[in-house]
């Protein structure tokens, strides 16, 4: 921060001595450790006069910290602490994954005539979403491939069902019941369209 207020520092110099004891600008919270508070503070206030406070949802901080990854990566210049600084942060996203995977609800539930599926995955799988009617036939099946650990929350990653079947028919009003396939883990949940 400068005397202005003002955040300008890397995200890599912070990342460079993550995890050790510091008294140098990396520690921007000043408790002489170089942690995820550190990193979380220097991203937020980049640019900016004021420090927030830190982000305290798993899947906002996941996604800050898989964004940071991906920057890295993009202006990676192949020097050795450019590689150490992605290096740490790919350790701490592991460290931020979620501890199981898990099915969640979809939204809107009553839906007309979309819905979103949101799930976690606690480890890298190929997943499936099958949709199925009440007699427990197939209605739809969404695959999405083969994806890394992580929350699929945000409706870009999330899987989305348009309300159709294989066929593009538009499914009737009614309950159905959708189960993800994700490696070992399988689970089923009920929703209901309205008309």
């Amino acid at each position: 921060m400068d005397a202005n207020g003002t955040v300008h520092i890397d995200l890599i110099v912070v990342a460079q001595v993550f995890g050790q004891e510091s008294k140098t600008r990396a520690d921007t919270n000043g408790d002489e450790v170089v942690n995820i508070s550190d990193l979380i503070v220097v991203a937020q206030c980049f640019g900016q006069g004021a420090a927030p406070a830190m982000a305290k949802q798993p899947i906002a901080v996941f996604s800050m910290v898989e964004n940071w990854i991906r920057l890295a990566a993009q202006a990676n210049d192949k020097s050795t602490e450019f590689s150490q600084g992605i290096s740490v942060l790919r350790e701490i996203l592991e460290s931020l994954k979620p501890e199981e995977t898990v099915l969640m609800a979809n939204y809107p539930n009553p839906f007309n005539p979309e819905t979103w599926i949101p799930y976690h995955l606690g480890q890298d799988s190929a997943v499936v979403i099958n949709i199925y009617d009440t007699t427990g036939k197939i209605v739809r099946t969404l695959d999405m491939g083969f994806q890394s650990f992580g929350y699929y929350a945000s409706r870009d990653r999330l899987a989305y069902w348009d309300g159709r079947t294989e066929d593009g028919e538009q499914v009737s009003s009614g309950t159905y019941f959708y189960q993800i396939e994700a490696g070992d883990y399988t689970e089923t949940r009920k929703m209901v369209r309205l008309e």
